[in-house]
């Protein structure tokens, strides 16, 4: 008797009472207090299914509908009405879904800087690839954490993706160029899911993903990076291959820094007359006069001919000359405090770092030189001059005997040979102040 006055107290117990009130409400028209009682009957064990279709006739929010929809459904599987429902529910769910991200997206990048986006995921992609080529061999709690957290972070690069494809789209007037583009970004966003899902799956496969995407991000880098950041990003490639830092993604440094003063020199005329006029209707903006654009212009073409240079060399010229032009056209650009210059990249003030340290150990060694020079000279002047004369002499009378004794023909061989040999030694010297100079690759240690 006690269990089933139980039972009915159950059946007659709060959740009958909210199930009439919502139902009252239904009944007279009123959406608002029928969807407020009726909610959160859809987890009742008893009045889920018919409060769920309920809400699912009544609500404007197209999420809600279908989950209540869905609930309904599971109440009664073989409910053709509800099949029908659920069926109407769902319909275009998945573009009202990609419609509404794209809209959070688009609204969480206002303001920004497509170019800038573009450089960060790049590095990002870059510091993947070195977190990716060793997360399998942790234990395995770690590694799965690791995977996991690689994955949420190609997914994000996925999602800028679709805010570069609206922007660079935007920016091309000529529809062909734009469907390339467009066709080129949605396979660059598909090489990032693909990295995600490896990534996530613990697949080995996630670090080739993720490298092609590094490509996509660097490729698009050039293509829409304006001189100012054109020429950072050059900066830091030329530092790297002036230093011979390791290869980024099986690409040589020397042809980077290339490509950026191309696309420097491609795009610099056009920045430059929209810089005029930009400044002419902003007076907070400084000038860049006609001089310093051709001037410019010119260290740029000096650029690209020492870098076609190194690049065709076996043993690189001059990179310290092309690291010094890069600096002097970004001095020479104007900087009006907004960005113009385009900033400097984690890696690129890095790289600028290192080359000003390197610079600076330079004239260090200079001055200790020039201190050691100065210690010789003092020494030789508290000699007696008389055994100095009389050394020299001696010099003199040495190399006379041996001169008599060679013929012309053999002394041009000897000059020819001891030039080569300081050359070669001079060459030598360079380059083993180079490597002492360089730091180590991230993925060497120094023990």
């Amino acid at each position: 008797m006690k269990t089933l006055a139980l039972m009915l107290a159950l059946v007659s117990g709060p959740d009958t009472e909210v199930w009439n009130e919502g139902v009252g409400f239904y009944r007279d028209g009123d959406s608002t207090n029928a969807l407020r009682v009726m909610r959160p009957l859809m987890a009742s064990r008893e009045y889920a299914a018919r409060a769920a279709e309920i809400v699912a006739a009544l609500t404007e929010d197209p999420e809600e509908r279908a989950r209540a929809a869905q609930i309904a459904l599971r109440g009664g599987p073989d409910d053709e009405r509800r099949r029908r429902n659920f069926s109407r529910a769902t319909e275009g769910l998945a573009e009202l879904r990609e419609t509404k991200k794209l809209n959070a997206l688009l609204a969480g990048a206002q303001g920004k800087d497509p170019a800038a986006m573009i450089r960060a995921d790049a590095y990002a992609t870059r510091r993947m690839m070195e977190e990716s080529a060793g997360y399998l061999t942790n234990r395995a709690e770690k590694a799965v954490a690791e995977g996991d957290m690689l994955s949420a972070q190609a997914k994000r690069l996925a999602d800028d993706w679709i805010v570069l494809k609206e922007a660079i789209a935007q920016s091309v007037t000529n529809e062909e160029q734009a469907a390339t583009i467009s066709a080129q970004v949605d396979e660059a966003r598909k090489h990032t899911l693909k990295a995600a899902k490896e990534l996530g799956d613990m697949d080995s496969a996630g670090y080739s993903s993720i490298a092609l995407a590094e490509e996509d991000f660097s490729r698009f880098l050039k293509l829409v990076a304006m001189p100012p950041m054109a020429m950072d990003e050059d900066l830091v490639a030329q530092s790297n291959a002036w230093q011979d830092v390791e290869k980024v993604n099986g690409r040589d440094w020397q042809h980077e820094a290339l490509d950026y003063t191309r696309a420097f020199r491609a795009k610099f005329p056009y920045w430059a007359r929209q810089y005029e006029q930009a400044a002419q209707s902003d007076t907070n903006k400084p000038p860049f006069t006609a001089e310093a654009q051709a001037k410019i212009s010119a260290l740029a073409t000096e650029l690209e001919k020492l870098q076609l240079e190194c690049v065709e060399a076996l043993l690189p010229p001059k990179q310290e000359e092309a690291v010094a032009i890069c600096r002097e056209i970004l001095e020479l650009l104007p900087d009006d405090g907004g960005g113009s210059q385009g900033g400097s990249s984690p890696q690129g003030a890095s790289g600028q770092n290192q080359d000003k340290d390197k610079s600076d150990r330079k004239n260090d060694g200079q001055n200790e030189g020039e201190e050691n020079h100065d210690e010789q000279n003092d020494e030789t002047q508290d000699q007696d001059p008389g055994e100095n004369s009389e050394q020299e002499r001696e010099a003199e009378a040495s190399e006379a005997e041996e001169s008599e004794g060679e013929s012309g023909e053999d002394k041009e061989i000897d000059a020819i040979l001891r030039k080569a040999q300081e050359r070669s030694d001079e060459h030598d010297a360079q380059k083993r102040l180079r490597q002492r100079k360089a730091p180590l690759p991230p993925n060497e240690r120094d023990w």
